[in-house]
């Protein structure tokens, strides 16, 4: 596998604001990520390259920081130009894309601990709106049958069922604004 590069000096850059309603308890774990892949399958080595099996998409995770600015709020740092395009494979320059920055939430980060994944997608940080995420609250701190549980909520509340009241879940909004690097 080639040497992917980050970019030292991105230019589309955003703050993200994090904040959690109706949290079912503390988290003092809460860790940033953003996600990017190979949107140029063109630029890859050919089946031929590789025993005649596709090439899977090169795929890059970037961590940041969230800072903690309330028990409810948190502040980070994300980029849309967070990896250097270039020609890893000799196949011409590979463009990568993000395909989406969230966090990572754990009541206090212990192993087995259920993980809380709110995301939001480029299209929302460029046009700077908000994403809320809903979350079942019965998985905090940790799923009863499942270790390491990851739960990834629903952005849309009415798909989620019926059955569920408001003391049932929790909301994480994820809240983007352009900011100069």
């Amino acid at each position: 596998m080639p040497d992917f590069k980050q970019n030292p000096h991105p230019k589309q850059v955003y703050q993200l604001t994090l904040t959690i309603a109706n949290a079912p308890g503390p988290f003092a774990s809460v860790e940033g990520f953003m996600q990017f892949d190979v949107g140029t399958p063109e630029c890859l080595p050919s089946p031929n390259e590789n025993g005649g099996h596709l090439w899977p998409t090169p795929t890059e995770t970037i961590p940041f920081v969230w800072t903690r600015v309330s028990d409810t709020q948190y502040t980070g740092v994300v980029y849309i130009d967070g990896m250097i395009d270039e020609d890893y494979y000799g196949q011409g320059i590979c463009r990568w894309k993000l395909m989406q920055a969230g966090a990572v939430l754990k009541a206090t980060g212990a192993n087995g601990e259920t993980r809380f994944v709110p995301n939001i997608y480029p299209e929302k940080l460029v046009a700077q709106q908000a994403e809320t995420t809903y979350l079942l609250k019965r998985f905090y701190p940790q799923d009863a049958d499942i270790e390491n549980y990851a739960d990834y909520g629903q952005i849309d509340r009415s798909k989620m069922a019926s059955t569920l009241k408001e003391d049932d879940i929790f909301a994480v909004t994820l809240t983007p604004k352009a900011t100069t690097p």
